[in-house]
């Protein structure tokens, strides 16, 4: 994984939405659960991401 905190959040929400041929978001909830996470990980050391991330989830493109 590479790049900034900031990037990583981006990347990770992005990766995760889902939206259909309309534009409507499918999971938003979701991908704000999953950037979410990688925000308390980076703040508390301690804490466990679950599910752990898959690489899907955190390319940057």
């Amino acid at each position: 994984m590479f790049g900034s905190d900031l990037e990583m959040i981006f990347a990770i929400f992005c990766n995760v939405l889902e939206v259909d041929e309309h534009g409507q978001r499918l999971n938003y909830g979701d991908a704000e659960y999953c950037a979410a996470q990688w925000v308390r990980r980076r703040c508390d050391p301690e804490y466990q991401v679950e599910p752990l991330f898959e690489a899907w989830e955190t390319e940057l493109h």
